[in-house]
């Protein structure tokens, strides 16, 4: 096939894209446009490139066609229980308290995962339902999953998934709510695949809430990922009719690259540990979500708390009690109150090495801001820091902290620190770009995500970097030059 495609054609067709599906492909990233309507004209039969452009540009698709664009258009980049924070504000605070609101109501739940790709976010709701509603068959439960990708549909829909899928999620979830047909295929139980709802849906379509809402609006919305790759001026619709789908004091929920207190001005912004979420207020509202109103919840003798973060004192033994039982990583299990306490000692024998002296506070310190005790959590970071002053990780996670602290000049100068000490440390790099962002000054994230895109260039697609998540260096990648282009950074 000749797969020539002029600037002028190219320009042509982004057009039209942004007009049917809203999504935005920057001039920075037209090889990649380039080469996904390569493909789509490819599985279309055309001989020739300029045959297929001529057809987008003039003439009507098919329903097919369209489903054969959108489907090479979108590349799904997910994994299940991404962004561990995000699940356990909904496991430990938003499903307690909507549970005891709906108790002597309706007993319904209605979720929606926008632009759900292969389906691994909506299945990780519906486990996390699972994990925190007793007796969930009294329940009417409904989780929607729509994407534009019918591909990713059609694989979401059969429940089955490689190793991949599970990069970065817990142990257990895999263990518990899958079954192994073989080495490489995990197959999702039927419990859990049959509470989605799988379906084709265009966010910039006209239906919206008709199509959505239907006689009742919507719990809690998932939309992570998807609309940084609108333009500015879908962004904007696409979050007023999220805002408008969502009944009194529901959640959007976002992916932490695409927080926004400008997109998102009509909701109340909710902290929780690593996680900032929103909320629409009663009757449209601003309505501000404290923790003491999610705190002890009481739902059938299961007790969910969530512990206020504390001022600068120092933890009683008490308080460490209430720290046990608390999962960080798939690495790091969960400890007896004890063993919680001792992680947070000095190392009483000599056979406790330096190396695990470090792993056992840097377990303490991702505790202790997981609970939102952050002042504790950067006291403690700032010793173990004395004991290891040339480890960029640490400054990284220190900068983490301080940005929970909203102190974003100095989680700069930590972050200078870590590049300082490796200048190849590419979220060091990303995360720098993406707080010079924050503070408006362009020309600063500019050269920072540079950095990133050219250290990138020295990975495979597939590689996964530490501290990102379990994000793709192809997802980075495209995370950078979408970011680039909608803040207007060329």
């Amino acid at each position: 096939m000749n797969q020539t495609i002029t600037d002028t054609d190219l320009s042509l067709v982004r057009e039209m894209i942004v007009s049917r599906f809203g999504l935005h492909f920057p001039a920075t990233g037209w090889s990649i446009l380039r080469h996904r309507l390569s493909s789509a004209a490819a599985e279309l039969g055309f001989q020739e490139i300029h045959e297929f452009i001529q057809l987008l540009l003039s003439s009507e698709l098919s329903k097919d066609q369209i489903k054969v664009l959108a489907s090479n258009l979108t590349v799904p980049e997910t994994y299940f229980w991404r962004e561990k924070a995000i699940f356990k504000a909904l496991t430990d605070s938003i499903l307690p308290e909507l549970i005891k609101k709906k108790i002597s109501e309706e007993k319904s739940i209605r979720i929606w995962s926008a632009g759900c790709a292969s389906g691994e976010e909506p299945y990780s709701i519906a486990i996390a339902l699972l994990e925190t509603i007793p007796k969930i068959s009294n329940w009417d439960i409904s989780i929607l999953a729509t994407d534009i990708n019918p591909k990713a549909l059609a694989l979401a829909e059969t429940g089955i998934y490689c190793p991949w899928s599970f990069r970065n999620s817990p142990d257990w979830l895999r263990n518990r709510y899958f079954s192994q047909p073989d080495d490489q295929k995990y197959e999702i139980i039927p419990e859990i695949r049959k509470m989605v709802t799988f379906s084709v849906f265009n966010l910039t379509g006209n239906d919206f809430l008709s199509t959505i809402c239907e006689n009742h609006k919507i719990d809690i919305i998932f939309c992570r990922n998807v609309l940084m790759y609108f333009t500015k001026e879908w962004m904007t619709k696409v979050s007023m009719n999220l805002y408008n789908s969502l009944s009194d004091e529901g959640w959007l929920i976002v992916s932490s690259c695409e927080l926004s207190s400008q997109l998102f001005s009509q909701f109340a912004t909710v902290s929780f540990p690593d996680a900032f979420l929103y909320r629409k207020g009663k009757n449209g509202s601003a309505h501000s979500l404290s923790m003491e109103a999610i705190s002890k919840v009481d739902f059938n003798s299961s007790t969910f708390q969530t512990l206020q973060p504390s001022s600068s004192k120092a933890l009683a033994k008490e308080d460490l009690q209430h720290l046990s039982g608390i999962a960080l990583s798939d690495t790091q299990r969960s400890f007896s109150d004890s063993a919680i306490e001792e992680r947070l000692q000095e190392p009483e024998s000599i056979d406790d090495t330096h190396e695990k002296l470090i792993s056992d506070k840097v377990f303490a310190i991702r505790l202790l801001a997981n609970k939102g005790y952050l002042s504790e959590s950067l006291s403690l970071c700032d010793e173990v820091i004395a004991l290891e002053k040339l480890s960029p990780g640490l400054y990284f996670l220190r900068a983490s902290i301080l940005q929970e602290l909203d102190k974003i000049s100095e989680a700069i100068i930590s972050l200078r620190k870590a590049i300082y000490i490796n200048p190849d440390y590419v979220m060091g790099h990303f995360t720098l770009g993406n707080l010079f962002i924050m503070q408006g000054k362009s020309e600063n994230a500019k050269r920072y995500f540079k950095n990133v895109l050219n250290l990138l260039g020295r990975f495979s697609n597939d590689d996964i970097l530490p501290e990102s998540e379990g994000l793709s260096v192809k997802y980075i990648r495209e995370l950078v030059l979408v970011n680039m282009q909608t803040r207007q950074i060329s």
